[in-house]
C-alpha cells in the first residue's frame, strides 16, 4: 500500500506540529506523543523499504534516555528547592537585613520565624515577613551583656 496524499498530510503534520502547538507544549514530547508518533511512522511506512527494527530500537533508546534526563532534571530541582528551605532555617535567631522588593528602605532584624507561604520561603523579623530572596546581610546577634551576670571564683 502505497501512502496516499492525505496519509502523508497527516504523518506529516503528526511529525511537525503548529507553533501554537510548540509553544503550548514547551517543545516537548512525553510518552504518549512518542508512542503516537511511532505509530503513524509504523502505519505509514513505505512496505517496499520497512523501517529497520535497529532504527526502531535506536529511537525508543533515545526517547528512554531523553525521558530518564528529564526525570533526573525534575528531581534535581527538587533536591535543590529542599536545600534552599533547609539553609534559609539556618537564618533563625540571626540578625538579617532585607531589602524589599517594592524598592522601600533595608530593613534590619532578628530573624523569629521561617515559613513557607505558596510555594516561597519566607522570614519573618519582628511583625513582618519578607522573601528570603531579599536577603542581603546576615550577622550573628549581638551577644548579652554580662557585667550582671555573677562570677565564679575558685
Amino acid at each position: 500500500m502505497i501512502p496516499t496524499a492525505a496519509a502523508t498530510q497527516s504523518v506529516s503534520s503528526a511529525i511537525t506540529p503548529t507553533q501554537s502547538a510548540l509553544q503550548t507544549k514547551q517543545s516537548q514530547l512525553n510518552m504518549d506523543d512518542f508512542l503516537k508518533l511511532l505509530t503513524s511512522q509504523l502505519q505509514y511506512q513505505d512496505p517496499m523499504e520497512p523501517m529497520k527494527d535497529t532504527e526502531f530500537v535506536a529511537q525508543m533508546a533515545s526517547f528512554s534516555s531523553l525521558d530518564q534526563m528529564s526525570n533526573l532534571n525534575k528531581n534535581f530541582e527538587s533536591f535543590i528547592q529542599g536545600q534552599m528551605n533547609h539553609s534559609v532555617q539556618n537564618y533563625l535567631g540571626k540578625v538579617v537585613s532585607v531589602q524589599p522588593e517594592a524598592g522601600g528602605d533595608q530593613f534590619s532584624g532578628v530573624v523569629t520565624a521561617v515559613s513557607n507561604k505558596e510555594g516561597e520561603m519566607k522570614l519573618t523579623i519582628g511583625e513582618r515577613d519578607f522573601s528570603s530572596t531579599s536577603v542581603v546581610r546576615v550577622e550573628l546577634p549581638e551577644p548579652e551583656s554580662t557585667e550582671d551576670a555573677p562570677t565564679s571564683s575558685n
